[in-house]
């Protein structure tokens, strides 16, 4: 009898010792969860949230992570995105128009099992589902508003079974979703300033920071970059016969029209007066050819009103690709375009600018590409506009 009840309590003791091992490993395991949240919340940036999301979470057993933010104005991705040098695996933009039967079938409360991986597999554009046994879906909603889904995806089928505590996963969703809407809106605000305030173009101080990006990011995917200098022809006889209030119209109709025949992650800035400059990256000569063509077609068709007037406007482009300057230069290793890359912004610059200069020269409306010579001297041959 005393046998018996030595081991009962033995048993007891060793139950209740794994009941203070459970709990003191809910405890940390609560205090790490809380810790990330509170990271999530203070990121600063796109590039430190998309880290703790689509890395740092992954310290919570997670062995794979999806982040879909859902693009409703298609401005989303390039706020988000277009400022860093890298791309983040596992993260995409759900385009309204094509994604919303599944958007708008998105719980309230995060969704956990098996099926959820086998249900959202396209959506996430996830190849592999079948390594995965088990999923949480995190609804990231502001309001009744869908911002976003993340998924939490595990090879462990009782990682996220049905029946585990969601109401971790619903605070931490929230939180996401705030800290993603504040960061669109940050990135908002720091645009602003990154804009001309006539034309809501980009300004030169930021087309010459993301040239330089854009050329670092082509030259380690090794794609091509291309530049296009416009400027508007007999632009000041528009502002003497008719204005400056018609010549700001000019200039304003003319970046919506870029506008209209760019991506969203092209850079159109006003590079200063009249003249503007486009960057056009992972795109090759032809094509931008055929962009700047296509730019110069429509403004040479539009017919502008004013005060029962009719003005047409004609433009003229300069082009010069980034593997037009490698060439002419004899870039052809990594090692010396590494030495060299810090100048390439300014080449292709000064290339595009010399083909803007020949288009006006040789009678306007025209788009021209100006052809390389090897042997050629990379020296400015005439002053950039507003180059003191």
């Amino acid at each position: 009898m005393e046998e018996k009840r030595l081991e009962e309590n033995r048993q007891l003791r060793e139950r209740l010792d794994r009941m203070l091992n459970e709990a003191r490993r809910n405890e940390k395991t609560q205090s790490s969860f809380d810790d990330f949240s509170l990271s999530v919340v203070a990121a600063q940036g796109p590039e430190e949230l998309f880290q703790l999301l689509l890395q740092e979470q992954k310290k919570f057993r997670v062995d794979d992570i999806r982040l879909c933010i859902v693009d409703q104005y298609h401005e989303h991705e390039r706020l988000l995105t277009e400022s860093y040098q890298h791309s983040y695996p596992g993260l995409s933009f759900l385009d309204v128009d094509s994604c919303q039967q599944f958007i708008d079938v998105i719980p309230d409360k995060p969704m956990l099992g098996q099926h959820v991986v086998s249900k959202y597999a396209a959506l996430i554009g996830l190849d592999d589902a079948h390594a995965y046994k088990s999923g949480a879906l995190l609804p990231l909603k502001r309001g009744d508003r869908v911002i976003g889904i993340q998924f939490l995806l595990s090879t462990d089928e009782n990682r996220y079974s049905q029946d585990y505590a969601t109401t971790f996963l619903q605070r931490l969703a929230a939180m996401i979703a705030i800290s993603i809407e504040n960061c669109i809106n940050r990135q908002r605000t720091l645009e602003m300033g990154y804009q001309d305030g006539l034309t809501s173009a980009y300004n030169r101080r930021y087309f010459d920071e993301r040239l330089k990006h854009e050329i670092s990011r082509c030259l380690r995917n090794h794609t091509d970059l291309v530049c296009l200098f416009l400027d508007v022809d007999h632009f000041k006889q528009i502002n003497d016969s008719h204005g400056h209030q018609v010549g700001d119209a000019v200039l304003v109709r003319l970046v919506t029209l870029m506008g209209e025949q760019v991506r969203s992650s092209d850079i159109i800035a006003r590079y200063g007066g009249e003249e503007f400059a486009i960057i056009l990256p992972d795109t090759g000569i032809q094509i931008a050819h055929e962009i700047a063509e296509r730019i110069r077609q429509l403004v040479a068709d539009q017919k502008l009103i004013f005060n029962d007037r009719t003005l047409s406007t004609t433009v003229s482009i300069g082009i010069a690709s980034l593997s037009q300057i490698k060439y002419q230069n004899g870039l052809t290793d990594s090692k010396q375009l590494q030495k060299s890359a810090d100048k390439l912004d300014q080449l292709l610059l000064q290339k595009a600018d010399e083909a803007l200069y020949l288009a006006k020269e040789t009678g306007r409306n025209k788009v021209v590409i100006k052809k390389v010579n090897r042997n050629e001297a990379p020296q400015v041959q005439r002053k950039m506009k507003n180059e003191k």
